[in-house]
């Protein structure tokens, strides 16, 4: 049977669209747009027609074309999985252009192709209007509120019925520099640039899109401007005017936007005001800042009791394990391989219900993590906020979802059903709904054995970046359209209080929004091995910094794709040193051989260059010896507010985009070009000292000093 379909808004992906969609979703009164068609099966219509109609007026009728070389893409940020499962959907691509209506106004259109006729869809004619009289609608607080600039024109976007979003904009200065707006990969200082603030998950090349999106803008003017609204929103930072910027916010049913002002002499202070009234940041335990070591492919308690042992025996001591390949790949809170008797959806398991077959992946979890314990360190499980959709036959899945279900659990669509993952990634799972308390506590409990009983130390809470559907609905009463960028915040902080209240441990994740530091820790999500991407990730984490996460790191040396050259791997080991988490890490490879592990020994092994491990050892050394020094300065952090990493940029325009200082001692130039044996970096103002020679230098200059592989430039304030 021939099937119409058009979704004006489809599948809402932040920033692609799907061929039966609206072109724009939104389009202004008076502006040309397109209806995109598709029917199915292919060749069932041999031609589309689009009825229109004016408010009450007569119906006009256009032929709808046929796109002829219409071809399905693939996905982005997908790879083999997807190809795996990749069906091609037989159907015909149309489009259409039409006109939307006069401000005020109504167009109705509908689609009718071989007696088939489809539902009518509507477009209302919205303007941007100047708002005379703005009092009161946007409030402006914080006792900084006097140092912002003043907004030069206020406008609303509305149909004459409503105001669905305003823009206010502000003057620029000449020379005004803009950072923040949280963990940008793009750019430190954004002016020229536009960004929206929204969650999403891009793998790798980021660009302007980002985990961890935060409505805070730091201005080298002296002012900080923080948007309290948790809805789409975008600087535009003088990009399409040089003398001024401006701000386009999404509206509540209120209409109203709250703004908070900071102002400071050191945009530190700037920063920690925010941080505070935001946070506080949450100090993580002492054991987080040793080193870390990850890869997807430790799949078996035997592979990663031989990793560990592998770094101890080259005399290499780890910190953290962290182990994503545990679970069975379906509750995500059962050991692969494990038996057991199944449940009741409703109840939850004790670490004595399990039986561990020897010959199984995971023989004895229990006695694997004591074993990292009496060895000095500590463990970290993978975790995801979704309920994943089954492949195959699973009793206790099957129980657990019926019980989700059964009981009402779950992001709900405008309609009530249950909402489906829209994104790839464990596409059509349920997603926790975090604000439902019952909800939350069924969830937890499923996974507290492994802190009760196994005694794990943490969880890598990553994803949280799922929510498409601004009308969905939540426990708490709120839409998709105000929670889709709160979501990941909230989950990370079940996890990390569940965690805090049995044992002082960490959360580690990639996506937040405003308040995530007070569940530490954030790493930088999925990066390449290259040297484009290691400059990126710095990017991010200064940035991520100035936005009021002072706890970050990255899978130094990237850990997706070919391995490192061993040149770019000691680069990245000699910065992730003087960074607050040093964590190496490694995408999934199959079991393929050779490995791809970011492992000292397998980046040796595959480069055949004798220096990794060596080198390796001696950074993962001077990394003990500076422990001391690094939790000083996250207490420092942790009290103040103040990012541990701290962009020489927000006070010196002169200085690289690269250079930070390290805690309030310690300034770090890294080497992020390849082939280079010298490197220069600019000294601000004042004494220092060469870290590594202790030789006297003055500052508000520019030195070239030596960057062999064994270091990178590091100055202090102090003699060593």
């Amino acid at each position: 049977m021939l099937r119409i379909v058009h979704t004006p808004f489809g599948q809402e992906h932040p920033y692609e669209q799907l061929p039966e969609e609206r072109f724009p979703r939104q389009p202004l009164a008076g502006e040309a747009f397109t209806i995109g068609i598709v029917t199915r099966p292919a060749g069932a219509a041999r031609q589309v027609r689009v009825h229109t109609r004016l408010d009450e007026g007569p119906i006009h009728i256009l032929d709808a074309v046929q796109e002829v070389d219409w071809q399905q893409k693939q996905e982005e940020g997908v790879g083999a999985e997807f190809l795996e499962r990749f069906v091609r959907v037989e159907q015909d691509v149309w489009h259409a252009a039409l006109t939307a209506p006069a401000f005020g106004h109504t167009l109705h259109y509908w689609m009718e192709a071989e007696g088939v006729q489809s539902e009518v869809h509507t477009v209302r004619g919205e303007a941007w209007q100047p708002a005379a009289d703005w009092a009161g609608v946007i409030q402006i607080q914080g006792a900084g509120f006097a140092s912002l600039p003043t907004i030069q024109r206020v406008e609303w976007l509305t149909d004459g019925q409503r105001k669905r979003r305003v823009r206010l904009s502000f003057p620029a200065q000449p020379d005004e520099r803009f950072f923040g707006l949280g963990e940008r990969f793009n750019a430190l200082d954004q002016r020229g640039n536009i960004l929206d603030v929204r969650v999403y998950e891009q793998y790798k090349n980021q660009g302007k899109r980002t985990y961890l999106p935060i409505p805070f803008l730091l201005s080298s003017a002296g002012y900080g401007l923080y948007v309290q609204s948790n809805r789409w929103m975008q600087f535009d930072l003088a990009a399409s005017s040089p003398d001024q910027w401006t701000l386009e916010a999404d509206l509540g049913p209120d209409e109203t936007l709250s703004l908070h002002g900071f102002s400071g002499a050191d945009p530190l202070a700037i920063i920690a005001q925010f941080t505070n009234l935001t946070g506080p940041a949450a100090l993580p335990p002492e054991w987080s800042f040793g080193l870390w070591m990850s890869s997807n492919e430790w799949n078996s308690q035997e592979r990663v009791e031989r990793e560990v042992q592998t770094s101890l025996d080259h005399g290499i001591q780890p910190s953290v394990v962290v182990i994503e390949a545990w679970s069975d790949e379906t509750t995500f809170y059962i050991w692969n391989d494990a038996e057991y008797d199944p449940k009741p959806g409703a109840d939850a398991f004790r670490y004595s219900d399990f039986r561990f077959p020897a010959g199984g992946k995971w023989p004895n979890p229990k006695r694997m993590v004591d074993w990292l314990h009496d060895n000095g360190m500590k463990l970290l499980l993978w975790q995801i906020p979704v309920l994943k959709v089954l492949e195959n036959p699973h009793p206790q899945h099957e129980a657990d979802r019926a019980h989700f279900e059964q009981s009402g659990f779950g992001v709900r669509e405008a309609d009530g059903s249950l909402h489906k993952v829209r994104p790839f990634w464990f596409r059509n799972g349920y997603i926790w709904d975090v604000t439902n308390p019952a909800e939350r506590d069924w969830w937890l409990n499923k996974r507290a054995y492994l802190l009760d009983d196994l005694g794990v130390d943490g969880f890598k809470t990553d994803g949280g970046e799922h929510m498409w559907g601004s009308q969905t609905r939540f426990a708490d009463g709120r839409r998709g359209e105000e929670v889709w960028n709160t979501y990941p915040q909230q989950y990370t902080a079940a996890y990390y209080d569940v965690t805090q209240a049995k044992r002082q441990g960490v959360t580690f994740s990639r996506a937040g929004f405003v308040g995530s530091q007070r569940a530490p820790l954030h790493w930088a999500g999925d990066e390449n091995s290259t040297w484009e991407a290691f400059r990126h990730s710095i990017l991010a984490g200064l940035n991520a910094g100035i936005s009021g996460i002072p706890f970050w790191g990255w899978d130094f040396a990237g850990f997706s794709g070919e391995i490192p050259t061993a040149e770019l791997y000691l680069r990245g080991t000699a910065m992730a040193v003087f960074c607050p988490i040093m964590q190496y890490h490694s995408e999934y490879n199959p079991q393929r051989i050779p490995s791809r592990d970011r492992t000292p020994w397998n980046i040796q092994e595959r480069t055949g260059d004798p220096r990794i491990i060596p080198l390796f050892k001696q950074f993962a050394d001077l990394r003990e010896r500076l422990r001391p020094y690094i939790w000083q300065e996250a207490q420092h952090s942790a009290a103040t507010g103040e990012p541990m990493m701290q962009a020489l940029r927000l006070w010196y325009p002169q200085a690289s985009d690269y250079q930070y200082f390290f805690g309030r001692d310690l300034l770090v130039c890294p080497v992020v070009e390849p082939g280079q044996e010298t490197w220069s970096c600019y000294l601000p103002p004042g004494e220092w000292h060469d870290f590594w020679t202790n030789q006297a230098l003055t500052g508000d200059q520019v030195v070239v000093v030596e960057a062999p592989l064994d270091r990178i430039p590091v100055f202090s304030r102090r003699l060593r």
